[in-house]
C-alpha cells in the first residue's frame, strides 16, 4: 500500500463521491423490513472501479452514513460507515488499486470488474444481515431482507456496467 497522504483535492473528490451516493440512494424503493433497493450501490461499484479504494471507501462509508442521519436511519448509521466503506475499499482496490493512476495503470478488464463488485456485494450482504439482526433483533427478519441486499447490488452491478466504460474515459482525462 502506498505511503500517500490525501491532499486537498482528494478530500474534494472524496467529497463528491460521497454526495453522489447520497443524492444515488435517495433513488430507492422500499422493500422488506428495514430494507430498500436503491442505486447508492451503483455509486459505490462505480467509484471504486474509477477512483480507487480510498476514494472509493471514504465516499461510501461518508455518503451512506450521511443518507442514514438524513433520512431517520440513525440506527444504521454506524454500520452503513463501515459497510458501504470497506465495500466501497475492496471494489476499489481489486478493479484499480488504492488510488487513482491514470497515467501507466492497466485498466481493469471484465473479470477483475466483475469480481470487484461480488465481492464487495458479498461483504455488503453479510454486513447488513448482522446489522438488521443487531438493529431488528430478528434473526428471521434479518434474513427476510437478504433478497432486498441482493437485488440491490444486481441493480447496482448492472448500472455500473453500463456506465462504467463511458465515465472512465472522462474521469482519465479530466480527473488528473
Amino acid at each position: 500500500m502506498s505511503d500517500r497522504r490525501l491532499n486537498v483535492k482528494d478530500v474534494a473528490y472524496i467529497s463528491m463521491l460521497a454526495a453522489l451516493c447520497v443524492l444515488a440512494t435517495f433513488i430507492k424503493i422500499p422493500f422488506g423490513s428495514g430494507a430498500m433497493v436503491h442505486l447508492g450501490s451503483a455509486t459505490v461499484f462505480t467509484a471504486g472501479i474509477l477512483f480507487g479504494g480510498v476514494y472509493a471507501g471514504w465516499g461510501a462509508a461518508i455518503g451512506s452514513a450521511f443518507y442514514d442521519l438524513l433520512m431517520g436511519f440513525s440506527p444504521y448509521t454506524f454500520w452503513s460507515f463501515f459497510i458501504k466503506g470497506i465495500a466501497g475499499y475492496l471494489v476499489g482496490m481489486i478493479a484499480m488499486g488504492a488510488y487513482p493512476d491514470y497515467e501507466g495503470a492497466s485498466r481493469a478488464g471484465i473479470f477483475r470488474v466483475t469480481l470487484a463488485c461480488f465481492i464487495g456485494a458479498m461483504w455488503t450482504l453479510l454486513g447488513y444481515v448482522v446489522a438488521w439482526w443487531s438493529v431488528i433483533g430478528s434473526l428471521s427478519v434479518a434474513l427476510a431482507n437478504i433478497p432486498a441486499s441482493l437485488l440491490t447490488s444486481a441493480v447496482g452491478f448492472i448500472v455500473t456496467m453500463l456506465i462504467y466504460k463511458r465515465l472512465r474515459v472522462y474521469v482519465e482525462t479530466k480527473f488528473r
